[in-house]
């Protein structure tokens, strides 16, 4: 008979859908940066953030992109596995 654990272990690697994803760098942008960003500005694709703000807003963002990804991995753990890298 097989246990629960090997029935629930499929579950065990999920990651959180892009829709909190997105709304969780809008708001690490927006705190750490000051861009005000919303989740509609952000894309995800193959493990990129795309933001869509001006060209000085995101001179910005790379700047500050440490504290931004510090910020971003302390609300949601489970995006080190979907972000890395924000453009």
């Amino acid at each position: 008979m097989k246990s629960a654990s090997d029935f629930l272990s499929k579950f065990n690697n999920l990651t959180p859908p892009d829709d909190a994803v997105r709304k969780a760098v809008a708001e690490s942008v927006s705190r750490i940066v000051g861009v005000p960003l919303t989740k509609g500005d952000v894309s995800l694709s193959r493990g990129i953030a795309f933001v869509k703000c001006s060209s000085v807003q995101k001179s910005a963002i790379k700047l500050a992109r440490a504290a931004v990804f510090e910020d971003l991995y302390a609300r949601l753990p489970k995006a080190r596995d979907t972000v890395r890298d924000i453009r």
